[in-house]
């Protein structure tokens, strides 16, 4: 257990920005969250902190881009739900970005196969 805790106050404290270090890089005016529902549609939010457009692109293992929406400054929280069910099972990129910088995530897409569970159906017949 101290050992877990020590590792966590490291990892803390080597993930912290040093202030006053030029080369850090800054804080984005916006955050984003995504996940993949079990159905394969991607739910996807974003919430600004600063009235700036935010570009949304989503692209596949060939770097082509098969969405793209634009957030204006106004709309400080945007959320939607994007179907990839016309897709192929893959890896994807999500890409939001801004004139201060952008987010990259990639996003797994793997189709369940259909199983049907077997039945057998027994009765019991009367004996004769």
């Amino acid at each position: 257990m101290l050992n877990l805790l020590s590792n966590l106050i490291c990892t803390a404290l080597l993930s912290a920005p040093l202030s006053g270090d030029p080369a850090a890089p800054k804080a984005l005016p916006f955050e984003v969250g995504t996940y993949v529902t079990s159905e394969n549609k991607i739910r996807v939010s974003i919430e600004k902190s600063a009235p700036e457009s935010v570009v949304l692109l989503l692209r596949n293992d060939k770097k082509e881009i098969l969405f793209r929406e634009v957030i204006s400054k106004k709309q400080l929280k945007y959320a939607a739900k994007l179907d990839m069910k016309n897709l192929t099972d893959g890896t994807y990129e999500l890409e939001f970005k801004s004139a201060q910088g952008a987010i990259r995530k990639q996003v797994n897409v793997v189709t369940q196969p259909v199983t049907t569970p077997e039945r057998m159906v027994v009765m019991n017949t009367p004996v004769d």
